[in-house]
């Protein structure tokens, strides 16, 4: 493999791992951000829904307080029908009650008629050290429970005097005093209610023609089994806290079974709700789960697959480098062979080109002996006219053979050594050429030549006067737009005859400077003047500009 092969699979390789990770870490993160918004999501619904659950109670609590006040007589049936519906339809709830207020002058009256009246009612309790019922203590005003549901599992609990602790006696003053609901601190639950955190909601309830306080209404609800039932679907997703913060920060609930409010990370997200007179702390904590690096499944198979499709890529690119190399070194031989094969041919047709010059000069040399035992001067100039173009015809086979690829003819070279042959031949001219670097094709060079040579001996022989100073002639070669070449050959002699017609001159010269014209589709002009006469040919050629020569 070379250098380039390895860097190539390298950077495939590499290209191949970074989409493999940002497949894998995209997949990852979709969950992760899919894993925030359930986050998010789950907090909103489980503010809203303690806020709902807590409207409700409020609810509860009013109806049963508007029932008190505006029912005259009410017996454990008739509390019991009316609270059935409530019990159905609160989370958490233990027990609605019902407790009227007795001073203490009225405490036997209560429990005389409470006797025979009411199930379950002997005397007024509260609950010991032992956390036992027990006789309650001598005071000015009791709050027994009268009326409780449901009942059965409460019975013992009927005469329990709300108003014998602090707590509930601070919850029952400030309902009293505010005239509307009041929710308690955290309370221990009594055990002949269930035990546990939780609260209780009271409202006191007035007679409506005295306005003296008649009793109170309340809701008592174990905390744990309030949040887990109202907030079923949202404790899978989170770890809730809540606390009073108007009692030194107690806890009433914590899913993590941890009761230490400082105890919260970054990802805790803290808000407070009003509940009645109160206010509760909530930490909503993501659960671990939620917050750990997600690694689903399709992230592996992602990243496995795409490992897998980057190897095959770079071992079918392998594959292929083999097969283009093997057939990059048989297209190797193969272009040697033809190199070598076009070579070989080419050393024949400069071979050819060289042996056709050699024949042309040998005929050349024969016109020569055959021209010096000639007396008519007419035959010694046709003789002399023909070895001129034998002459051009040769110059230009050895242009040809010395080219190196022996498929053109260099113009300006040629134009040179014509000129020179020429000045040769007669001495009373001088010459200038002015032409670009650029190569004729073949087809085109033989016609050509005869055309310049035509030209060049017609104006030697005919253009200058014998008394002039200096005989001048100028070829100049101009690239044209459309790959068009015009080549001009201007004397300074004393023009043409004013009758002169290009297309009717009887002379073979023309003739020949005629047909050879057409035989390269090239157009023959001239401008002739007492300053002399310039011929311009005009053809097409595709050889490009190199550089301008002037001889």
């Amino acid at each position: 493999m070379t250098r380039l092969q390895i860097f190539k699979y390298l950077v495939i390789l590499i290209i191949g791992l970074l989409v493999s990770l940002y497949l894998f870490y995209s997949i990852n993160d979709k969950y992760s951000e899919r894993n925030r918004g359930n986050i998010e999501n789950a907090t909103t619904k489980a503010q809203l829904k303690i806020i709902e659950e807590i409207s409700k109670i409020d609810l509860v609590i009013e109806s049963m307080g508007f029932f008190f006040e505006n029912t005259s007589e009410i017996n454990p049936v008739l509390f019991t029908r009316f609270t059935d519906p409530f019990m159905d339809d609160l989370f958490g709830i233990k027990s609605l009650g019902w407790a009227p207020k007795i001073l203490d002058a009225k405490k036997q009256q209560y429990l005389t008629e409470a006797e025979e009246n009411l199930e379950g009612i002997t005397m007024i309790t509260e609950v010991d050290s032992t956390d036992q019922l027990v006789v309650t203590e001598k005071g000015k005003v009791y709050f027994p429970t009268t009326f409780i549901n449901p009942m059965d599992s409460h019975l013992e609990i009927m005469g329990f005097n709300v108003y014998s602790d602090s707590t509930r006696r601070a919850v029952i003053d400030n309902t009293i005093g505010s005239k509307k609901i009041a929710f308690s601190p955290p309370i221990e639950l009594i055990p002949q209610s269930g035990g546990g955190i939780g609260f209780l909601v009271v409202r006191s309830v007035f007679n409506r023609k005295s306005e003296n306080v008649k009793g109170i209404v309340m809701g008592l609800y174990r905390m744990d089994e309030f949040i887990e039932k109202t907030l079923a679907t949202e404790l899978k997703t989170l770890d809730i806290d809540i606390y009073d913060k108007g009692e030194g920060t107690l806890f009433l609930y914590s899913s993590r079974g941890d009761r230490n409010y400082e105890n919260i990370t970054d990802d805790t997200i803290e808000t407070e709700i009003k509940v009645g007179d109160r206010i509760w702390g909530v930490n909503f904590t993501p659960s671990p789960k939620f917050l750990a690096y997600p690694h689903v499944f399709e992230s592996y198979v992602a990243l496995f697959l795409t490992l897998i499709a980057t190897f095959l890529l770079i071992l079918m690119i392998r594959r292929r480098d083999y097969y283009y190399s093997t057939l990059e070194e048989k297209v190797r031989l193969r272009t040697a062979e033809l190199e070598e094969s076009n070579k070989l041919k080419e050393n024949l047709l400069r071979e050819i080109h060289h042996r056709v010059k050699n024949n042309l000069q040998i005929t050349s040399s024969l016109m020569n002996m055959q021209k010096r035992k000639l007396s008519s001067k007419e035959a010694i100039t046709a003789l002399e006219n023909s070895q001129a173009r034998i002459s051009a015809i040769a110059l230009t086979h050895q242009k040809i053979y010395q080219d190196k690829d022996s498929k053109a003819v260099n113009l300006c070279e040629y134009l040179g050594d014509l000129m020179a042959y020429q000045k040769r031949m007669a001495h009373s001219f001088e010459y200038k050429i002015k032409c670009p670097d650029l190569s004729i094709d073949l087809d085109k060079a033989v016609p050509l030549a005869l055309i310049i040579s035509e030209l060049v001996t017609n104006a030697i022989k005919h253009a200058y006067a014998e008394t002039a100073e200096v005989n001048e002639l100028k070829i100049t070669v101009k690239c044209l737009d459309n790959d068009e070449v015009a080549l001009s050959i201007k004397d300074n002699g004393g023009g043409l005859p004013e009758d002169f017609n290009i297309n009717k001159a009887k002379g073979i010269g023309f003739e020949i400077i005629r047909a050879l014209c057409r035989q390269i589709d090239a157009k023959l002009t001239y401008n002739s003047d007492e300053g002399g006469t310039c011929f311009t040919v005009t053809f097409s050629n595709k050889a490009k500009l190199k550089a301008t020569s002037v001889f």
